[in-house]
């Protein structure tokens, strides 16, 4: 959380200073990436004002406002990446910060290579995003579009802008905190994918056992789909609500092929529950999706075995079409 207030609380140990009146996306992501790394030390403290000898008497860090490090509006800005993106606020941040607060998610299960690796995917995908809106380069989407909502309206008679910042932060410090967890869990995904795709225990055949149903595969799976020869049809997994269930592997990770699979389940076995069994010859299944692309049993076993009577019925299509 942060407080915006006019000068240093005697009580505060940190406090950052930003511009006053009407805010961005960029100085707005700043802010909010230090809120997240001193959060252990309590509510941050900002002091919003152009009144320099104010903010050099009360703050330890100026963003977006001075031409120092952290700003980017001196002549000539204030940096570029290796790509040739120019820094803003939030960028400028991020880059001495991103590893850090990273870092605070991980749980120990990055090592500081990983941890930076993960801190420049967000840099590109996210920060630079923004860092280009302000800089006036580009308007490409990103998860922050909503930040000029918080503004005061233009026929507000009395617009606290301080207040708009405040209460803006503060909603998008949560937003940010998922977004690094999701990219910390899309790395830790790739490392489990992989160390699961050469253990046979869980690479049997057509078919990748995953932990769990929420664990992000497609991306890893259609990756590996397009340069190995053992192809990955299916995913299993224990099921929440019990038992075990399959899902078929799209040809890709396209948004166009997201709904397609590689091979679909069979035709008769579409919407089916309690005569599943008897259609299916495997007597522990439950359910079958009528999309044909989902399907439950009461055991993994059975799963697999699903999973190869599926393979083997597209195969005998694909040989007969073939004729």
């Amino acid at each position: 959380m942060i407080n915006v207030v006019n000068k240093r609380p005697e009580s505060i140990n940190i406090c950052v200073g930003t511009h006053n009146g009407i805010f961005h996306c960029d100085e707005v992501v700043a802010i909010a990436i230090l809120a997240i790394l001193t959060e252990r030390f309590g509510d941050l403290s900002v002091i919003r004002s152009r009144d320099l000898e104010l903010l050099a008497n009360n703050t330890d860090l100026l963003v977006d406002v001075g031409f120092g490090k952290y700003d980017h509006h001196q002549k000539g800005g204030n940096g570029k990446r290796a790509n040739g993106v120019m820094y803003a606020s939030a960028g400028l941040i991020w880059k001495n910060f991103g590893d850090q607060v990273v870092s605070l998610f991980t749980n120990g299960k990055l090592s500081n290579d990983e941890t930076m690796i993960v801190a420049n995917i967000i840099d590109n995908e996210i920060i630079q995003n923004v860092d280009k809106e302000d800089n006036g380069k580009a308007s490409i989407a990103h998860p922050f579009k909503f930040i000029t909502s918080f503004l005061p309206s233009w026929d507000d008679e009395y617009p606290d802008f301080d207040k708009a910042f405040e209460q803006c932060v503060n909603y998008v410090i949560p937003i940010l905190k998922e977004i690094i967890k999701t990219y910390i869990g899309l790395h830790l995904a790739k490392n489990e994918i992989f160390a699961r795709l050469n253990n046979p225990e869980t690479h049997i055949g057509n078919v990748l056992e995953i932990p769990s149903q929420t664990i992000p595969w497609k991306n890893e799976i259609t990756r590996h789909n397009r340069y190995s020869k053992n192809k990955i049809d299916f995913v299993i997994f224990k099921y929440p609500a019990g038992g075990y269930a399959l899902q078929c592997v799209p040809p890709s990770s396209k948004e166009k092929d997201q709904f397609l699979q590689r091979i679909t389940l069979p035709e008769e076995w579409a919407g089916e529950t309690t005569r599943l069994p008897e259609i299916s010859g495997v007597s522990s299944s439950t359910f079958c999706h009528t999309g044909r692309f989902f399907a439950r049993a009461n055991d993994r076993d059975g799963v697999i075995r699903m999973c190869q009577i599926a393979t083997d019925k597209f195969l005998k299509q694909e040989n007969t079409h073939k004729k």
